[in-house]
């Protein structure tokens, strides 16, 4: 049974402490025919759309080739798999996912780097460690990560917090606590935008790799510990123990049904009806490119470490892969690019994302969140990628069953490990 790589040395000393080293070679002038043209699939949009189209637009400027990006915001993985069964790949996609990339490297939609021309080995002087490893299926380097955020970053509103004479709260009794004082003082604590279940899924990898620890994390995420296993439901319990209608800004039912942008608004927009939001790093960008321009980051938006848990404070990170899907004119060329500092400076000076490629500076970031974030990744004492993108393909959705917790409904964890182990088994 195939089981995905063990993230255990993405201990991502990564980028910050290694400002002086080189990135290995930068692109020249690309030699594919002027007017070269290519498609990038991705799921971003808003001001994530932004950053990254910031980047594509180096790359023309670099090499003359233009990347026309292609943005799908609904039901991203079934519009590839969609478009690879009509044999209309675009050039370049974002994988929604290692299981994903795990299916589609296996039925023939990826195609290997090596096999653009491009060296792997040649490669691995751009990265920390294990980074590589993270777009590598059976031996074969088929994708790059191109980007990362923590995921245990806890938004909050400095000026709420001043005015409420409250503090962040660095363990999860001191947290809940918090909350309670929050409502106390006749505020609603939280935003959740659970519309987007993989929000509910962030927070549940959060808690349970604190509170059960990283061994069992990887064993749950890897199809060796089952989902019936008593740690998953003591998660569960401490999930729903915060995210409840006491808690949540227009309860539960409301923000089952609200999307994850229109959550950070409840916290960040102009007339905000929360003090806090939780999501990974990103949040930064989107609430200030997006939802509310007149945030001033350590005044009306600043963020926390995710509680510790029993003294557990390791780190989550979420982060996207790209890969080729073609091999026409220019793809090599933006592969390549994506590879060096020449993209990685574009990108991780926009505020949004922290940059895998080691020849990154620090310097580069511009604001102290987005450096603190980069510190946290590298400081933590242990950092594992986001668990429900390690799940297998076919695996059911891991945040439907939490909308339900958090409704209050059953969830019949066998039924669920037994359809895991089953896509475990289709790999």
């Amino acid at each position: 049974m195939a089981r995905p790589v063990r993230l255990t040395t993405i201990l991502l000393t990564i980028v910050f402490a290694i400002a002086a080293c080189t990135g290995g070679a930068t692109p020249g002038p690309a030699t594919v025919p002027p007017g070269t043209t290519i498609t990038v699939m991705s799921l971003w949009g808003g001001s994530e759309q932004e950053s990254f189209q910031k980047v594509l637009d180096a790359f023309e400027a670099k090499t003359g080739i233009k990347a026309n990006y292609e943005a799908v915001r609904d039901d991203y993985a079934t519009a590839l798999q969609t478009r690879l069964s009509s044999n209309n790949p675009p050039d370049v996609a974002i994988i929604p996912g290692i299981g994903f990339l795990r299916r589609f490297a296996r039925d023939g939609s990826l195609i290997k780097v090596a096999d653009l021309g491009l060296d792997p080995a040649a490669l691995e002087a751009n990265y920390a460690p294990g980074i590589l490893d993270i777009g590598t299926v059976d031996g074969e380097l088929y994708a790059i990560m191109v980007k990362f955020n923590s995921k245990s970053t806890m938004w909050y509103r400095p000026d709420q917090y001043t005015a409420l004479g409250v503090q962040p709260a660095a363990d999860w009794d001191a947290f809940v606590q918090l909350l309670t004082d929050i409502k106390a003082k006749g505020e609603a604590p939280l935003g959740l935008g659970a519309k987007d279940s993989w929000t509910l899924t962030d927070w549940f990898e959060n808690i349970y790799v604190r509170q059960a620890g990283v061994e069992k994390y990887d064993q749950l995420f890897s199809g060796e510990l089952p989902w019936t296993d008593p740690s998953v439901a003591a998660a569960v319990a401490e999930l729903t123990r915060v995210l409840n209608d006491d808690n949540v800004a227009g309860g539960i039912d409301a923000a089952l049904g609200r999307g994850f942008v229109d959550g950070i608004g409840q916290a960040f927009s102009a007339n905000p009806d929360a003090i806090m939001y939780y999501e990974g790093g990103f949040v930064g960008g989107i609430a200030t490119g997006q939802v509310n321009t007149a945030l001033a980051f350590g005044e009306t938006i600043d963020w926390f470490d995710f509680p510790s848990v029993n003294g557990g404070n390791a780190v989550t990170i979420g982060g996207d892969v790209i890969a080729a899907m073609t091999k026409n004119p220019g793809v090599k060329e933006f592969v390549e690019f994506m590879t060096t500092a020449d993209s990685g400076d574009v990108w991780a000076g926009t505020g949004a994302i922290i940059s895998p490629v080691k020849a990154v500076s620090s310097d580069v970031y511009p604001n102290d969140s987005a450096k603190r974030e980069a510190a946290q990744v590298a400081n933590a004492s242990a950092v594992r990628f986001d668990g429900s993108d390690l799940l297998p393909a076919g695996s059911p959705d891991l945040g439907a069953e939490l909308q339900k917790a958090i409704r209050g409904d059953t969830v019949d964890w066998a039924t669920f490990e037994q359809l895991v182990q089953t896509a475990w088994g289709n790999e």
